[in-house]
């Protein structure tokens, strides 16, 4: 049973920390098995949450714990028990909270500073949205403020086995990132990674030799970890070229951009494209930067 309210259990162990949010009973589960990938590729602990949504009017913040289960919870503990159960039984180290808050997206990024998590990872519905939303209302804020790098994950129609990996770059600290995961996960399913970099057919030779010197950084950055395969194309679209180089893989973990003025805060234009496209499971990987993970540090340490 889920037993924590408002986030009484919500201490830092100072271990490597997966916070998953769940919400969706048709995604929870697989949201929970990327966690535990990646905590397990760590040496690290999954902590699952989900939040009771209540108006700041509603006065039930004054009931008590069990009373808020059995009235609020709205079927949310049983979502947190099965989630945190894939957990258990794959030996990751795993707690669960059930939280209660007026804003969804500030509850989970308290939740995230107060446990001092390493990486969250939140699901997405590739949804269509007001103009002034990207991923959604509770994704867009989690992604600007959480304390540390998010994964926003949308469990595609084909999810399953792994056997190979996609992973779209264009360098930077954001690709970093989505190589990272792409290696953790594909060694836990013995899958491959094929690094791709795509440039406009009029490309420019310098343009072509910054592509192969993004896949090659990928390479590098997956030594040891996962076969990896790398390929410069070309395409006039960069969203198209993807998805078409996709049909033959099981997964695209890519990096957030910072194409796009509407979306460059959160992920980028093309991320957000592939992933409301794509058939199959799609990660998109924001890293925070580099001042954030020193000023976690700094309060870790202090703390």
């Amino acid at each position: 049973m889920a037993s924590t309210v408002a986030g009484e259990r919500l201490q830092p162990t100072g271990e490597y920390t997966v916070l998953v949010a769940v919400g969706n009973p048709g995604t929870a589960e697989q949201l929970t098995r990327t966690a535990v990938d990646l905590a397990r590729a760590n040496d690290g602990r999954v902590h699952v949450v989900s939040v009771i949504h209540k108006h700041h009017t509603s006065p039930f913040l004054l009931f008590s714990d069990e009373r808020i289960r059995e009235e609020f919870a709205g079927g949310r503990d049983e979502i947190v028990e099965r989630a945190a159960r894939v957990a258990a039984e794959a030996d990751v180290p795993v707690d669960d909270s059930l939280l209660v808050g007026s804003d969804v997206a500030d509850a989970i990024t308290t939740a995230i500073a107060r446990l001092g998590a390493d990486l969250a990872i939140l699901g997405w519905r590739s949804e269509r949205r007001a103009s002034d939303v990207v991923l959604g209302t509770t994704v867009d804020p989690v992604v600007r403020k959480a304390s540390c790098d998010v994964l926003v994950e949308k469990v595609g129609t084909t999810a399953g086995r792994v056997d190979s990996v996609l992973v779209p770059t264009v360098g930077g600290a954001h690709a970093e990132l989505a190589a990272e995961v792409a290696g953790t996960i594909a060694a836990a399913n013995d899958a491959e990674v094929a690094a791709l970099s795509l440039v406009d057919p009029g490309a420019s030779d310098r343009e072509r030799a910054d592509a192969a010197a993004f896949v090659d950084e990928t390479a590098d950055r997956l030594a040891g970890t996962a076969p990896v395969t790398t390929t410069v194309g070309e395409a006039a679209d960069p969203v198209a070229g993807i998805l078409d180089a996709a049909a033959e893989h099981d997964l695209i973990v890519l990096g957030a951009t910072r194409k796009g003025l509407l979306t460059r805060r959160v992920v980028g234009t093309t991320p957000r494209a592939v992933g409301a496209r794509a058939d199959c499971p799609v990660i998109v990987a924001s890293r925070r930067s580099q001042l954030s993970r020193v000023r976690r540090l700094v309060a870790r340490i202090r703390g």
